[in-house]
């Protein structure tokens, strides 16, 4: 405790990983959803169902709120590929932070818009299951540009693809590819029931959960911040941090306030991938200091509230 009060006393002085701007992903963990009368989609995001719920009599929706959820909260998104009988389409669960255009008569779709970005995360990763149907795929990707003279730009692209049957939730990572070192201003993700690529087999399921993006690159058994991403989710006023570790660790997490005074801690656990919830939506305004201890190494990262 004394070797955490004293990095307290000097935090002003320490090279903290919130001190640069980072890109957010809103409604990351689906607990938002906006009702539309005869179907909900995710704030935020865009789906199909617009479209689908307006075909007459064979209205249907392939994204759906679901209580199938991983960790903490209450909703997760269902995506289900489904057959449409008139006109005869196989539809996949869509989801994408931009905006979706669906025509349905001509079979074609488009794709616009996103959210904002301000810098080149490392990863996507988060949490899914999937029930494939007949050798189907899923696939959940990233992509991010930049508008310049009125035109947009891809300069990163990375995403997660499977056809492997996963009942139970688990960790997804994508990596992300830069073509350039311009700063993107826009960030699009997009996940599917059924990957492009595939002809759609009906009755695929995917669930997608707490999303994040990630900075890490490569990982460095004495750097503290190897395999550690912290989040202040705003929405539902949680501190979640996210471990990606190769193998387990005994770790524990402390928060104080300003003066030093511990306001609350996780009890050690040994994790390997998985995250911890601290809520802080009870919490005056103020600064707070996170200090995670894990294999003998001590992170500290600074939030204002």
């Amino acid at each position: 405790m004394n070797l955490v009060r004293l990095l307290l006393f000097f935090w002003t002085a320490l090279i903290v990983h919130d001190a640069w701007p980072q890109s957010i992903i809103p409604n990351a963990s689906f607990e938002t959803w906006i009702s539309y009368g005869n179907y909900s989609n995710p704030e935020s995001w865009d789906t199909p169902n617009a479209e689908l719920m307006a075909i007459p009599f064979f209205g249907t929706t392939v994204v759906t709120k679901s209580t199938d959820h991983h960790g903490p909260g209450s909703f997760s998104a269902r995506l289900e590929t489904k057959h449409i009988l008139l006109p005869p389409i196989d539809v996949p669960g869509f989801v994408t932070l931009g905006n979706l255009e669906l025509d349905i008569n001509n079979l074609t779709y488009t794709v616009t818009g996103g959210a904002p970005a301000v810098d080149q995360p490392t990863h996507l990763k988060g949490f899914y299951k999937f029930i494939p149907k007949g050798g189907d795929s899923c696939m959940i990707g990233i992509g991010l540009f930049k508008t310049a003279a009125g035109v947009q730009d891809s300069i990163g692209f990375g995403y997660f693809a499977t056809k492997d049957t996963v009942p139970d939730w688990e960790y997804f990572s994508a990596w992300i590819d830069y073509d350039t070192l311009l700063t993107p201003d826009t960030m699009n993700i997009i996940a599917l029931s059924t990957a492009q690529e595939v002809i759609p087999v009906p009755g695929s399921v995917l669930f997608i959960d707490d999303l994040f993006l990630d900075y890490t690159v490569g990982f460095k058994e004495q750097d503290p911040a190897a395999g550690v991403m912290t989040y202040y989710d705003r929405e539902t006023g949680r501190i979640i941090i996210f471990y990606d570790f190769p193998k387990e660790q005994t770790v524990s997490v402390l928060l104080f306030d300003m003066r030093g005074q511990l306001i609350t801690s996780s009890e050690p656990q040994k994790v390997s991938r998985s995250k911890t919830i601290l809520p802080v939506d009870d919490l005056s305004s103020g600064i707070y200091m996170v200090v995670i201890r894990h294999n003998n190494l001590i992170f500290t990262k600074k939030f204002f509230f």
